[in-house]
């Protein structure tokens, strides 16, 4: 399983924890909120941000390593994903290191390290930079967010997280919304004094984070098979990433659950635990991934895994 997904899933599954405290789910009794359930409230929703900031970062830097495997020139790699690579990436690394510089820290090992990897692929195993995600200085974005995914081959990537999301039983939301109301939630926690969340959007948040990052992490996961298994269109921006994912849902039923494969009423199998779900997923083909979603007895989704 992926080091980023286990990380997120821990760090998700402590903001459930936060969220289902009662006096932040249910809110104050009284006329004003007390000043500590209001720190807690504010402080939620500033972790959530950086738990999906973090996965985000980590993960893309995870599924770039399929590319060491890429079985063309660098030069016919995607145009975007070259200059996120190198030349965007650069101007990320100087503001990083500058930051790192300021705090005292050893921002001449953080030069060498990334530059290596910007100038390897010519003779070399090719390898990425962590600022092919971005800004490590500043918060992610909307726009910043749709720009990586299109370096990573995934195209149209609201209207497809959609549809993902409502295969999931998330809904029919729009992922574009949730990023910039997380992203304003935590802005506004950290800068506005007078900002003060309500119960509903703490109890919103758990499901927002897990919807943009499943979304983010099996998108980026079908392109990087795809890279591979079909690399001149993956090139060319031809493949689509969703038509390479076959979906799974774990329903719980009588104690344990029901493995259905999306599209399909019928169950593949009763099975006892999570880890009997994920074992009875057949191999994906070659180019494609597999992704399970356990849902909850009110049916919406609270983990997923890829295989």
């Amino acid at each position: 399983m992926s080091t980023a997904r286990s990380d997120f899933m821990r760090s998700l599954s402590g903001i459930g924890e936060a969220i289902a405290l009662e006096s932040v789910a249910l809110g104050a009794t009284g006329t004003t909120i007390a000043p500590g359930v209001l720190v807690l409230r504010r402080g939620i929703l500033i972790t959530g941000l950086i738990a999906l900031e973090t996965f985000v970062r980590d993960r893309t830097s995870e599924v770039l390593l399929t590319l060491e495997r890429w079985p063309r020139s660098y030069e016919e790699l995607p145009e975007k994903l070259r200059l996120a690579a190198r030349l965007n990436a650069l101007n990320y690394l100087q503001q990083y290191a500058r930051m790192l510089k300021r705090q005292g820290d050893d921002y001449e090992g953080e030069l060498r390290s990334e530059i290596a990897k910007m100038s390897s692929g010519h003779g070399s195993v090719l390898q990425f930079t962590k600022y092919v995600a971005g800004d490590y200085t500043g918060n992610l974005s909307d726009s910043g967010l749709k720009e990586l995914l299109s370096s990573l081959q995934v195209h149209d990537c609201w209207t497809t997280f959609r549809q993902l999301a409502a295969d999931a039983g998330i809904g029919v939301p729009s992922v574009q919304e949730l990023v910039k109301s997380t992203v304003r939630k935590r802005h506004r926690s950290a800068h506005s004094s007078g900002y003060t969340p309500t119960a509903s959007e703490i109890s919103e948040l758990h499901s927002d984070l897990l919807c943009i990052a499943m979304c983010f992490d099996v998108s980026v996961t079908s392109s990087m098979e795809q890279s591979l298994a079909n690399s001149a269109d993956w090139s060319a921006g031809t493949t689509n990433w969703k038509a390479g994912v076959t979906l799974y849902t774990a329903k719980p039923h009588n104690g344990g659950f029901r493995l259905l494969k999306h599209g399909r009423a019928k169950a593949v199998r009763k099975v006892s635990t999570w880890a009997e779900a994920r074992s009875h997923i057949p191999r994906a083909a070659v180019g494609t991934i597999a992704a399970l979603i356990q849902h909850d007895d009110t049916g919406r989704p609270v983990i997923w895994d890829i295989l």
